[in-house]
């Protein structure tokens, strides 16, 4: 197991010189991934998340080694990153494309990268002792001392250090060998259980599902017990039923092995539901890091606020009025809604000036209330979603359409008048100009 720090990472990729000519007529970024900067836990279960193209593969790509950093500093555990060798840093990685031999069983499949795989061991006597010897590394370091330095005492006591390192043998002897038949049937056998695929390790991947090969592919990386997994979008190839079979396979998995686990998605809901902590990227920047509960109900800026939930936030342009004791919003329709100050999250103060200020509302479809006090809204549409109705509606006199999550069937059809609520201590506010959210949080208090 380890932590990864990474610190100020940053990927460009090599462009010709019409891309580059695009991105300055256009202001277009040219990085892929710009100043990450992320501290992971030993032990955690970290969900990268956004659209497609912000970055999120290849961060996840440079952790494994199989993209150069273009700047910044990775460490994984203690050790600086940056430059060793993808098939020395202990990573597994899981891909969305199962990438199993078709000819070989689950077993073969499983046990094929530790045949190759050498790792280091003592060097024993025939009476099973290790054998000893000099500390080639402190030797080594010894000697780069005595060259650079320039105090003849220091110098002289370096030396001295030295020939008694040369002549001490404390250091066990190690040797690089393959794992045996039976280390190797012990892992196989080990990961299958906790996967609970041993009736399967006879069976080539034709013969197996969809979510069978995937806990295959698991049980490969499983095996190697690495410091760290990374998973690379490993569901998206499942139907929905499988995909939340799955996922909960893989928070089980990563409980029983408490293993830090690196995980991307596109998909929000694998994110709220497998995280510890959820980073939600756009651009090759990171926008929010939080727990799922954090994420969702204090999002930073309008893009974390659209893309975690569903159905969408529903978001509207109004004008925002208010003082320490009162609040005015005026929707898009002219209508005005009154509020104690006291009924929102903590706002920050250069927003209760008493002069108007364009903002952007956020509420969610189930923090919207049918009330007959409420303001006066017109049915577009109604989905029946078997435990919930979801209402498409929008305000009388605005065609800005929203959505209302109840839990009790009701009869509406299209063109029916009803009353809504607004929960104020569930409303979001944005500055319409920056996209971020005028409440305090933590850090700003």
């Amino acid at each position: 197991m380890a932590s990864i720090s990474l610190r100020h990472i940053y990927k460009v990729y090599p462009h010709t010189k019409q891309e580059k000519k695009k991105e300055v007529e256009q202001n277009l970024s040219p990085f892929a991934v710009k100043d990450f900067s992320l501290e992971i836990k030993d032990g955690e279960f970290i969900v990268l998340v956004g659209p497609s193209g912000c970055g999120k593969s290849t961060t996840l790509r440079m952790i494994a080694g199989l993209e150069d950093i273009s700047g910044g500093e990775l460490y994984i555990g203690d050790d600086f990153s940056n430059n060793i060798d993808a098939s020395k840093r202990n990573i597994a990685m899981v891909f969305q494309n199962y990438a199993l031999y078709p000819h070989m069983t689950s077993y073969q499949n499983m046990s094929y990268g530790l045949k190759l795989r050498k790792i280091e061991k003592p060097v024993l006597t025939k009476d099973l002792q290790p054998v000893y010897t000099v500390n080639k590394e402190r030797i080594e370091e010894l000697k780069k001392q005595i060259k650079a330095s320039q105090d003849p005492n220091e110098v002289e006591k370096l030396t001295k250090e030295l020939e008694v390192e040369k002549t001490t043998f404390k250091t066990p002897k190690m040797k690089m060998v393959h794992y045996s038949k039976q280390e190797i049937d012990e892992k196989v056998q080990k990961a299958a259980e906790i996967l609970d695929i041993k009736h399967l390790l006879d069976r080539k991947p034709a013969d197996m599902s969809g979510g069978q090969r995937q806990r295959v592919a698991l049980g490969r990386a499983l095996v190697r017990n690495p410091r760290v997994f990374l998973l690379d979008e490993p569901l998206s190839n499942l139907d929905a039923k499988l995909r939340a079979s799955m996922r909960n396979e893989i928070v089980k998995l990563h409980e029983k092995v408490k293993t830090t686990f690196v995980y991307v998605t596109h998909d929000q809901i694998e994110a709220m539901t497998m995280g510890d902590r959820i980073v939600v990227m756009k651009d090759g920047l990171i926008q929010q890091v939080g727990t799922p509960s954090e994420i969702y109900d204090n999002p930073k800026n309008l893009f974390v606020a659209g893309f975690i939930g569903t159905p969408q936030m529903n978001f509207f342009d109004v004008v925002f009025k208010a003082n320490k004791k009162e609040a005015e919003i005026t929707l898009p329709n002219g209508e005005v809604i009154k509020r104690k100050i006291s009924e929102f999250k903590q706002i920050k103060e250069e927003y209760l000036t008493s002069e108007p200020k364009e903002l952007i509302l956020g509420v969610r479809a189930e923090h919207i209330s049918l009330d007959k006090k409420g303001i006066e809204a017109i049915v577009n549409f109604v989905e029946v979603l078997g435990n919930t109705v979801n209402i498409i509606c929008k305000l009388e006199n605005s065609e800005a359409e929203f959505s209302i999550t109840v839990q009790e069937r009701i009869s509406l059809v299209p063109g029916d008048k009803i009353h809504v609520n607004f929960e104020s201590n569930n409303c979001h506010l944005f500055d319409k100009a920056t996209e971020t959210s005028i409440y305090k949080f933590s850090e700003e208090e």
